[in-house]
């Protein structure tokens, strides 16, 4: 059996990596150092223990049902099921692996069964512009959101409900919040037009500060009334709930600045999803937490340096 989905995971990681540099490609080493310990000290509390298989199968989850390929996969590849399990199995070690020396270990087979079920299920999120009217509530200018609401708004919608539905426990709302930011850093990827690019600013730093600015109201406006409710029912973790709200404000700060960090007129920025992945994850992680904001301050003069050469063409 060949495993074609292995392969080319291995290839675009490579390449990715060669793209990266040094300095990117050792903040990953850290990243999945942090990673793999912060797991393992996890698998140690039971309660902890449960958030981190949790939370590693609603990812799967949101993976598999979003991934745009899963109708070819498995209408063109041989043993797609055996492929795509192989996929998950071998990604998610670094989270499953730590349980097999702790008292916990029993998850570890769970997930092997939860991802095999994961694997057989066909049902996938369909990305059709919809929407038309969002036009007449979100300006043009702020196209990234107008564009990643049509074709995300349901799953959003059903995210924050169930933040909402779920506030009287504890972390949960956080966790559904969290996913909601995976779906917003995905709207910067996709380059506009250079016309588009020197007609919204007259400026970089102009055109970064208005969509900072600007796209940071959407991001307030989704997740304060959750934390509001959240620290209403929890009043412990107010002091939790502010620092998430900042950590995910800078997460999305640092989408917005790589998208121009490695912008190109008209073009698809998907290589940077390896990069947004390592910075949203460390935000789960305490020890890992300045990560974002280390990558905004490093990224906005790359950005402002990226733009120049568009701006002064």
């Amino acid at each position: 059996m060949k495993w074609i989905l292995v392969k080319v995971r291995s290839y675009q990681i490579r390449r990715e990596l060669e793209s990266l540099g040094l300095l990117y490609a050792f903040i990953l080493l850290v990243f999945l150092c942090g990673l793999v310990f912060f797991v393992y000290t996890a698998y140690h509390q039971e309660e902890k223990s449960l958030y981190v298989f949790s939370l590693t199968i609603l990812a799967l989850l949101w993976i598999h049902f979003s991934r745009t390929d899963q109708q070819f996969v498995y209408n063109h590849i041989g043993h797609p099921v055996q492929n795509i399990f192989a996929e998950y199995f071998i990604f998610t070690l670094p989270v499953s692996i730590p349980s097999l020396f702790t008292s916990y270990w029993f998850y570890f087979p769970l997930l092997i069964v939860s991802i095999y079920i994961i694997a057989n299920t066909r049902i996938s999120i369909k990305r059709k512009t919809r929407f038309p009217h969002l036009s007449k509530i979100i300006s043009s200018q702020n196209f990234e959101w107008l564009s990643g609401l049509r074709k995300n708004l349901i799953q959003i919608l059903i995210l924050w409900l169930l933040a909402a539905i779920f506030c009287r426990i504890r972390i949960l709302p956080l966790i559904f919040l969290w996913f909601i930011m995976l779906s917003v850093i995905s709207f910067y990827q996709e380059c506009e037009s250079l016309q588009i690019l020197l007609a919204s600013s007259s400026s970089p730093k102009k055109l970064l500060k208005r969509k900072i600015i600007n796209h940071t109201r959407f991001i307030l406006l989704i997740f304060i009334p959750i934390l509001i409710v959240n620290s209403i029912f929890n009043q412990d973790l107010i002091l939790i709930n502010i620092i998430f709200l900042l950590i995910q404000i800078t997460t999305f700060i640092f989408a917005v600045l790589l998208k121009y960090t490695t912008y190109v007129p008209n073009k698809s920025l998907k290589g940077n999803t390896i990069l947004l992945s390592i910075v949203s994850i460390g935000t789960l992680i305490p020890f890992l937490l300045p990560i974002p904001l280390f990558m905004c301050f490093k990224n906005y003069g790359k950005s402002v340096k990226n733009l120049k050469t568009y701006f002064n063409d």
